[in-house]
């Protein structure tokens, strides 16, 4: 089996566990359960960090200089003809992370 998916399984694994000792906690009100089920949602909170840093790729978003959402030169969004209670909807989309 892939290293990768041993540790995402792990971390589900991991994850159900917590869950479970979490309800029996809620429904035996032992103390131990509730440490269990903290112990198990670390180690599962640590499996997914090992997982994401084992498998990062770069996060794309509004500030990312490589590509932006909405390109130079957008269509506009609503044509010119519409209108809702005399208020003209058209407009174009700009982002405002883009330069200027």
């Amino acid at each position: 089996m892939d290293p990768d998916a041993r540790i995402r399984w792990g971390a589900r694994l991991l994850t159900v566990g917590a869950a479970t000792s979490f309800f029996a906690w809620l429904f035996v009100l032992n103390p131990l359960a509730l440490l269990v089920a903290i112990l198990f949602g670390v180690a599962a909170y640590a499996f997914f960090l090992v997982d994401r840093g084992r498998n990062f790729a770069e996060i794309r978003g509004y500030g990312s200089d490589a590509e932006d959402r909405v390109q130079e030169g957008s269509e506009t969004a609503v044509g010119p003809g519409v209108s809702a209670g005399g208020i003209h909807l058209s407009y174009v989309a700009r982002s405002r992370w883009r330069r200027r």
